[in-house]
């Protein structure tokens, strides 16, 4: 089995000092690739910015930008990947980079923002046999507006199981989390556990899946 894992933040350039970014840990995507290495599977991170030891036994492929994280996964993808996890927290908005560092005197500067690719989509557009399981992230909402969201993140994009968590009960670089998981038939709630522990039953979840179950 080989699988490819997306993990961590992008750094979308403002100028040649600073940037676009979020606090995304790359934890969660860690410990998967972790177990995947585990089941015996090939394993394969394209990881952003982070500031962590990734596992051993995994080929790594480091990216900073989102253009460079899409154009990275979608080239290693065409060797033949059976499963695709998107756990990266690719920024949605990248600003037209400025050469050199823009002066810090400036009054009512303005920032022109567009919009990045969604790599899902592209994966599923790209390969559509491939087994993609994709994160939904969302901030204080309810039990049942984090469903509905990953629901139509699910049939929107096509894909077959979509993990989705609440981070203002967690947050990034948090050790434990509590996660749903939706697909087209079931909803599986993991409640609070350590990202280890939780990336155990995800895959689980997975492999039963594949298997048809």
């Amino acid at each position: 089995m080989k699988v490819l894992i997306t993990l961590g933040p992008t750094q979308e350039p403002i100028d040649s000092v600073r940037y676009i970014t979020n606090a995304s840990s790359g934890k969660m995507g860690s410990a998967l690739a972790k177990e995947a290495i585990l089941r015996g599977y090939e394993t394969t991170i394209v990881s952003g910015p982070v500031d962590l030891r990734l596992p051993d036994g995994a080929k790594i492929l480091p990216v900073r930008t989102a253009k460079e994280m899409v154009e990275t996964s979608l080239y290693e993808l065409r060797d033949n990947y059976d499963i695709f996890i998107s756990t990266a927290a690719i920024v949605d908005y990248s600003p037209e980079a400025h050469e050199g560092k823009i002066k810090s005197n400036i009054k009512d500067l303005k920032i022109i923002l567009k919009p990045n690719p969604k790599l899902t989509w592209l994966v599923r557009e790209s390969f559509p046999r491939i087994f993609i399981v994709a994160f939904k992230a969302e901030y204080n909402v309810s039990e049942d507006k984090l469903i509905e969201s990953a629901r139509l993140k699910l049939e929107k994009e096509n894909l077959n199981l979509v993990i989705a968590n609440d981070i203002k009960k967690s947050g990034f670089g948090s050790d434990t989390t509590e996660v749903y998981l939706i697909n087209k038939k079931n909803i599986n709630y993991i409640p609070p556990n350590s990202k280890n522990n939780i990336a155990r039953k995800i895959w689980k979840i997975i492999d039963r899946e594949m298997e048809g179950g």
